[in-house]
């Protein structure tokens, strides 16, 4: 904060902390800042300071932050082996969010439209800029230790992100808008933008911290602004109703109800509960702004709603929370379970049957024990391997690549994604695999070309690294099947002679016709 009598361009005199003789007394966002991370530049300006004319200000020509605090990283940037696998992938094209790629010149074109929005959020809200950024200022300290690596600005972290943030408030609240009416706006009325800006949305390097997000929109949203807030006030209500029913069964054998008394306020003042007290029947979007992601999301979301206690630290993680199964895994630490695993084409030469798993929007496979046929011979066993089913579509690589790339830093006790698709690497060498995957609908190809699958699936998991798999027992008892020599040559059996009713039929009448013969034979042998 600003002390009285104190120049507005001294606040950020932390700047230059590193300028020979510093000041006597620093001020002291300097002193707990420096404490935060460690703060480079090599040249200032002067510059106009918001809110005041005429005073000192400095510019950040060269401002690289070194955040030293590995526990609180969410965003990272993508190591240099991973990202070029597919540069593009990771890099934003149209919009830049965050810290990371700030400044990039093929991303300033957007930079005007985000004003925009930022200004029409301002308007709608009735918060000046000024306050704005003194409340995403007063946070800088939590939103700065999200970052992880060294941050390189030729301006004020604050003036970026209150920026980015406004504009995202704004898209979401745009787009949830109940006319629909979007002739008039830039990214929305066109959908092959609006697509773009949410695929650029779930890059893992251009995120902003979730919880700022809800913060600011609870801070500048009046409850009148929400589209959702008629639904929300209901359900408020609902809920202090059933709590002041419930308070009024405690207190009517103490004393009787009145309209002053404690019992019907407390509910109103009511903490919401922790996610580890009595489980909702239902989980449900619990905030305003989670239901405006989701909706904006909805592609990746479909209907899905968060699971109480769950806190997305960003939008890559509110996306693979989407695509996560919603059942615990077990995960084996140190399994090697997707070496020496046959191809799709073997193991369905072996009797192995592929069938999609319908859990919508969840990548999770699932291995049935093999059964054993009729008549209970134990050498004729069949085995059904359940794979969720796979839409391969033009934005499916960038999004799993910046899922599993997010799975590698953040989550590496339950890499669900990456598990998935290492096990898909390994069962799918060739077109043939993709076929066969194709016919039995486990995957479904949006590109046309099945070689174009075959490909990406093999290129995803480049220079990914497993250290734990939920998929072990099914690895197991694939290789197990394939290399039992029943199962194997039964097949084969039933592929060639019994693949259609046609081939069976003339398969049974040629066992008559040699049957009959035989008996034929003996016969007149004996004669």
């Amino acid at each position: 904060m600003v002390k009285k009598g104190q120049k507005a361009g001294e606040e950020t005199a932390e700047y230059s902390s590193l300028k020979p003789n510093p000041p006597p007394h620093p001020p002291t966002f300097n002193r707990y800042l420096t404490t935060i991370f460690q703060v480079y530049i090599s040249r200032t300006k002067t510059t106009p300071q918001i809110g005041e004319q005429n005073d000192r200000e400095q510019d950040f020509d060269d401002h690289v932050l070194v955040l030293d605090q590995p526990d609180k990283w969410c965003i990272y940037r993508v190591p240099s082996k991973l990202r070029k696998v597919n540069e593009a992938a990771y890099t934003p094209q149209l919009l830049s969010i965050g810290l990371f790629h700030y400044g990039k010149p093929e991303l300033k074109d957007m930079e005007t439209h985000k004003n925009m929005y930022y200004k029409n959020f301002s308007a709608r809200c009735s918060k000046k800029d000024v306050a704005l950024k003194k409340f995403v200022r007063a946070r800088q300290e939590h939103i700065l230790r999200c970052y992880a690596g060294a941050i390189e600005l030729e301006k004020d972290p604050v003036d970026i992100i209150v920026v980015d943030a406004c504009f995202i408030i704004e898209l979401f609240l745009m787009n949830s808008s109940e006319t629909k009416n979007h002739e008039n706006d830039y990214i929305l009325r066109s959908p092959w933008l609006r697509k773009a800006v949410e695929q650029e949305l779930i890059l893992f390097e251009n995120q902003l911290p979730y919880s700022l997000l809800q913060e600011l929109y609870d801070f500048a949203v009046p409850a009148s602004c929400s589209p959702h807030s008629n639904e929300l006030q209901e359900q408020e209500q609902a809920h202090r109703n059933s709590s002041a029913n419930h308070d009024q069964q405690d207190c009517l054998p103490c004393h009787p109800l009145r309209s002053g008394d404690h019992c019907i306020d407390v509910p109103k003042a009511e903490p919401v509960p922790d996610c580890t007290d009595a489980p909702k029947a239902e989980p449900v979007h619990d905030h305003p702004f989670l239901k405006l992601t989701c909706e904006f999301f909805k592609d990746y979301s479909k209907g899905k709603s968060v699971k109480n206690g769950v806190k997305p630290k960003h939008f890559t993680d509110l996306v693979r929370h989407f695509l996560c199964p919603e059942e615990e895994m077990t995960f084996v630490h140190n399994a090697s379970p997707i070496k020496n695993i046959y191809a799709v084409r073997k193991l369905k030469a072996a009797g192995v049957k592929f069938t999609p798993l319908h859990e919508d929007g969840y990548f999770i496979i699932k291995g049935d024990e093999p059964t054993k046929c009729k008549f209970n011979l134990a050498c004729f066993r069949n085995m059904n391997l359940k794979l969720a089913q796979f839409c391969v579509k033009d934005e499916t690589e960038f999004v799993i690549r910046n899922i599993m790339a997010l799975e590698q830093f953040l989550y590496p006790d339950k890499p669900y994604i990456c598990n998935y698709f290492l096990l898909m690497d390994q069962i799918v060498d060739t077109v043939e695999d993709v076929d066969l995957l194709v016919e039995n609908k486990v995957i479904v190809n949006m590109l046309g070309s099945n070689e174009a699958v075959a490909k990406l699936v093999n290129r995803l998991c480049e220079q990914i690294m497993e250290d734990k798999s939920c998929y072990a027992d099914v690895c197991k008892q694939l290789n197990k099947h394939y290399e039992n020599f029943w199962n194997r040559h039964v097949a084969t059996l039933k592929r060639v002679y019994f693949k259609d009713l046609w081939t069976g039929s003339s398969t049974i009448l040629g066992l008559f016709v040699l049957v009959f013969s035989i008996i034929g034979s003996i016969k007149s042998l004996k004669s």
